[in-house]
């Protein structure tokens, strides 16, 4: 049995799991809480919020609120250091590491429910890819989940930070995925960031019969895309001779030819919504023979949304990975057999993996339905206003890390390319001395440190700029905005 039909295989129970959701989005997430509910009703959580008296998801909400990351911080500090019982009734087989709260960075639990569920969306958006997609089974993949070059750590109690790519489907596929892969899982544990660059484009060449590339960030791929013209020379003596052949061909065509290194490839997988949506276009140029499609929301915590079924506006809910709430603009709690087209939802969490009622800070509008499950398109992030490649800067965060200059000063979004600059409305400053001391300070967010290190964004440009300040809040009250009460931003997208 080939790796694809064994993915295949093991996908026929979770895709008809995820359609009799999809067929009753509301039923099929009231009984999932009342699992979750019964499951976890003895941990401390559970007791706490007294889980044996809820009978719905009235009562649920009733009796446990909303709560940003960091309220539940110190559950998963003492979950990390040993304890047990407080969250899940499951004890976490390891953390992944996210950021995008104001402390910079924050643990997630994993734990083996937790891991069936993003495999329960996983493998129905893989089946229905390849019944779409065929083209994408006739080659091998380059698929990246975890990051890359991050250094082996653990928790207090010894329990891993990060686990490979294989672990998301399960030990049972871990075999098939693997035997799929273009670039060897150990390369992305080359900590040496210029190596490891090399060494995966070196794989990528090799691999003429690439077919599939799913990534997070656009901008990831890209990166890789545009940098064989300057690696062209090192990567030479790392090719075998048809390899260095067909990488001469792709660099003496105008620009780039990645029809000459990867014939078979049929699709790239990645965001394309929101921020993402420019490089992603700029992505599609540079890999003409490839369809772009949008990835669906998968975050850290859980899936979200995944592409499904035949095409159409928007990606269908991960039912059966998590109960999802969606709360509308005026603080009313829906269920996804509720939702108005047009309309724009915060989403909240609740997952298998024991988060409950966690506001992760996205936002989605449903642009219309399939049968009766909505169709969703991710907008940006209602408290996380920084976003480029995926560094998920946090207003807060930033704040505070600005506020080590004692000088007003704001972190401005540029986007060709990706790239931030530190406006410092102050003449008596060292512009570059203060850019470098803000961009060591923003690697306590994992994910700024994450698309530093592998050149997703440059260096931190400072700026001197005095009155930038008031010039712009000027600028804002002209277009309606109240001059003297809006808060200075210290994360501006629009300069």
């Amino acid at each position: 049995m080939s790796p694809w039909d064994r993915l295949l295989a093991a996908a026929v129970a979770p895709t008809a799991a995820l359609e009799a959701a999809l067929a009753d989005p509301g039923g099929s997430q009231r009984r999932l809480l009342a699992t979750l509910i019964a499951r976890h009703a003895e941990t401390d959580f559970g007791r706490v919020h007294r889980f044996a008296g809820i009978d719905g998801s009235d009562a649920y909400r009733a009796a446990v609120p909303v709560r940003p990351p960091e309220a539940f911080r110190g559950w998963i500090d003492r979950m990390a250091a040993g304890e047990t019982g407080l969250l899940t009734a499951d004890r976490p087989i390891a953390y992944e590491e996210t950021g995008g709260t104001s402390a910079g960075a924050k643990l997630v639990p994993l734990t083996p429910a937790a891991l069936e569920a993003f495999r329960a969306a996983v493998l129905p958006w893989l089946a229905d890819l390849a019944r779409r997609r065929p083209g994408v089974t006739r080659g091998r993949a380059y698929a990246t989940i975890s990051p890359a070059t991050r250094p082996a750590r653990t928790t207090p109690d010894g329990s891993p930070i990060g686990l490979s790519d294989a672990s998301y489907l399960g030990a049972d596929l871990a075999e098939a995925f693997v035997a799929l892969l273009a670039v060897p899982p150990e390369i992305a544990r080359i900590g040496d960031v210029d190596d490891w660059r090399r060494a995966t484009l070196a794989s990528l060449v090799e691999a003429e019969d690439l077919a599939l590339v799913s990534v997070w960030s656009p901008t990831f791929f890209l990166d890789l895309v545009e940098a064989l013209p300057r690696e062209a020379e090192p990567l030479a003596s790392m090719l075998t001779p048809a390899a260095r052949l067909r990488l001469a061909r792709a660099l003496s065509a105008p620009g780039l030819d990645t029809t000459a290194l990867w014939p078979r490839l049929d699709t790239v997988s990645c965001w394309a919504d929101a921020a993402s949506a420019p490089f992603a276009r700029r992505l599609a140029e540079r890999c003409p023979q490839a369809r772009i499609e949008p990835k669906g929301l998968l975050a850290t915590e859980s899936a979200i949304t995944l592409p499904f079924g035949d095409d159409g506006d928007g990606r269908l809910p991960a039912l059966t990975s998590a109960v999802i709430e969606f709360v509308d603009t005026d603080g009313d709690v829906h269920l996804a057999d509720d939702l108005e087209r047009g309309a724009s939802y915060e989403i909240v969490l609740t997952t298998p993996g024991g988060l409950w009622r966690w506001a992760i800070g996205d936002r989605v509008a449903c642009v219309g339905h399939r049968g009766a499950a909505p169709r969703l398109v991710f907008l940006g992030r209602s408290g996380l206003v920084g976003d480029l490649v995926g560094e998920k800067l946090d207003e807060a965060f930033v704040a505070g890390v600005l506020g080590r200059l004692d000088r007003p000063a704001a972190l401005v979004a540029r986007t060709d390319p990706p790239r931030w600059e530190l406006w410092i409305d102050a003449a008596d400053l060292d512009p570059s001395a203060a850019a470098r001391e803000i961009d060591a300070a923003l690697r306590a967010d994992p994910q700024w440190a994450h698309a530093r290190d592998l050149g997703q964004l440059p260096p931190l440009v400072g700026r001197s700029k005095p009155g930038f300040v008031a010039a712009r809040a000027e600028a804002r009250a002209k277009v309606g905005r109240r001059l003297g009460v809006e808060k200075p931003a210290a994360v501006v997208l629009d300069p």
